[in-house]
């Protein structure tokens, strides 16, 4: 660190009052008195060789006759602080206090004055290191997929939110320790040895297809540290990226059609990468997905309607085992009670009027070799909920009419928005069923419990509507996102897709406005308003208020540790720090 800045002869006053030795008491007192000081320096050759100080010739008056007349050196005091121009200012810890050059000369004096010039511009100083660490600290954890800087030893020194929801370590526990030992595969140690950077690679992190760059950080011609970034996450971002670029080279070409890859597949399939947030609330499922993705072990997805269950349940599928067979959907909701079982086990000829000829193949069947995905699966009928668990168990089924056993190899997904625990204890869901779907239990947040995630969501969304309907690319304003922070979102991303594509068709510029926004709110048919915020939305101030209030009472829990507090609240440190900045309690 630089110390020049606050060497003491950067700050001293060197506009002072001395009294020579030779002088009298009363002329240290009249030279006192003008310039309203309470202390003079004594010079004897231009050094100092004691002080006059008011305070002590006082006690002295008091206790001896002494007069005007007398030698100032006979009532000086060789008690005062001193100290030479190579101090820092810093170290001053009393005023006056002398300050000498090399050959013990008076050059100038620290008072009061100078140390309260030195404080405020070092607290202003520091207030603005201050908030420029936590600019940097924001743009590490918002500006990046993943970030992490270790020194020369492989020693983590930087570690931000994203990439610690990819690898599952806090940032706490992952700084201070070997990069080898918290990032899987990773080669940050091979660029420390040979300073070559590797821009652009392939990488594969807790199951998940990355492309990260690793950079050698050089000072003085030797290499200090390195860089790992996760740039793109999977095929799709870079799909989409490719695509872009060949847009800006020809902006009437939509689609390329030199690349390897399928781009109509690539559409078909969803991967993890699709699924969109980078929240805690949802990295946690992803990542359990992931690994749910490697076996064919059943799955049972729980969450609102709305919050992207069937996503999820493609992205399983799509993933690794089962990818290339069927994806079987089953809304068990949708069909009618009569017809579930022979939809579901298909039906031998003749097994029941209107039986067509031939008979039919069921949705087990169907998805033989893949996934049959069970959809609102807490709607199945009581007896046909018994004939599952059967096919489940035993791996094979009899259709409707039939005596047969046909076996079945298949991978169930099961899904709904109610509480089948609940469903259970009231008799309205077999409890064997239930525990043989809950083999891997993957419960999908609810849209308010990532909010830091919607500003992504919408940004592709809006990118996704003018490829679905041909039009532009629109922007929207910050407002209108601001608003979204506080709707409670019965729909979850449903709806937030919805409103989206509503903005987006309805508004002829392309920027949405938040008059448009406005408008649209209150744009009605009929009787009944195409969408009402006002139904359903909580007092927005009295809302803002209580989030004031539980940050302030989680800030003073924590003893105003930031991270502390954004854990205790559920949210990421950069989440946190735009609250504390848009409710300005910084």
């Amino acid at each position: 660190m630089h110390f020049e800045k606050y060497r003491v002869s950067n700050w001293m006053n060197k506009m002072y009052l001395t009294i020579d030795y030779q002088a009298i008491v009363s002329e240290a007192l009249d030279l006192m008195m003008q310039v309203e000081s309470n202390e003079l320096p004594i010079l004897k050759d231009n050094k100092v060789i004691g002080v006059f100080n008011f305070k002590y010739y006082l006690h002295a008056l008091s206790n001896e006759n002494i007069s005007g007349n007398d030698q100032i050196t006979n009532w000086m005091t060789r008690t005062y602080s001193f100290t030479s121009d190579k101090s820092l200012m810093t170290q001053i810890e009393t005023t006056p206090t002398y300050i000498s050059n090399e050959g013990g000369e008076l050059i100038g004096i620290v008072d009061k004055k100078s140390q309260i010039n030195f404080y405020q511009s070092f607290y202003n100083e520091n207030k603005e290191l201050k908030r420029l660490i936590k600019w940097y600290e924001l743009s590490f954890s918002e500006a990046y997929e993943g970030l992490t800087v270790v020194d020369k030893n492989g020693i983590i020194q930087i570690f931000n939110e994203a990439y610690s929801r990819y690898v599952g370590v806090s940032k706490e526990e992952a700084i201070g320790k070997r990069a080898s030992d918290i990032i899987e595969n990773t080669r940050l140690p091979i660029v420390l040895k040979t300073g070559i950077p590797e821009r652009s690679q392939a990488h594969k992190l807790k199951g998940q297809n990355l492309v990260v760059h690793r950079l050698p950080i050089w000072e003085n011609n030797e290499v200090i540290g390195a860089i790992g970034m996760l740039v793109y996450e999977g095929i799709s971002e870079i799909y989409q990226t490719i695509e872009r670029m060949e847009t800006l080279e020809n902006p009437f070409k939509q689609k390329s059609t030199n690349l390897t890859l399928n781009p109509q597949k690539l559409k078909k399939q969803v991967r993890f990468e699709d699924i969109l947030g980078n929240s805690q609330a949802i990295s946690e499922p992803k990542q359990m997905a992931i690994k749910a993705s490697k076996t064919k072990a059943t799955v049972l997805i729980t969450g609102e309607s709305g919050v992207g269950k069937e996503q999820f349940a493609h992205a399983i599928h799509d993933k690794k085992l089962t990818k290339e067979e069927n994806f079987v959907s089953v809304n068990c909701a949708a069909i009618p009670k009569d017809l579930i079982e022979s939809e579901l086990f298909g039906y031998e000829e003749g097994s029941f009027t209107g039986a067509k000829q031939g008979g039919s193949v069921g949705k087990f069947e169907q998805a033989e070799g893949g996934t049959l995905f069970l959809d609102e699966i807490g709607e199945m009928p009581l007896d046909v909920q018994a004939k599952i668990l059967r096919v489940i168990q035993e791996r094979e089924l009899v259709k409707v009419g039939g005596r047969t056993s046909i076996p079945i190899d298949i991978r169930v997904i099961a899904a709904t928005n109610q509480d089948l625990e609940k469903r259970v204890i009231t008799g309205e869901f077999r409890e064997d069923l239930y525990y043989r779907l809950n083999v891997i239990p993957l419960k999908i947040p609810s849209l308010r419990e990532r909010k830091e995630d919607i500003p992504l969501i919408v940004s592709y969304k809006l990118k996704e509507l003018a490829k679905i309907h041909q039009m532009d690319n629109k922007t929207i304003d910050e407002k209108i996102i601001r608003e979204f922070y506080f709707y409670h979102w019965p729909g979850n991303i449903r709806e937030l897709s919805n409103i989206l594509e509503r903005l987006f068709v309805l508004t002829s510029s392309n920027h949405i406005y938040y008059d448009d926004y406005l408008n649209l709110v209150d744009l009605k048919v009929g009787k009944k308003k195409i969408i009402s915020f006002d139904s359903q939305h909580v007092n927005k101030n009295e809302e803002e208020n209580n989030e004031i209030t539980t940050i302030k009472t989680v800030l003073s829990h924590a003893k105003g540790n930031k991270t502390e507090a954004a854990k205790r609240l559920g949210v990421s440190r950069a989440t946190l720090y735009n609250k504390l900045n848009r409710y300005g309690l910084n």
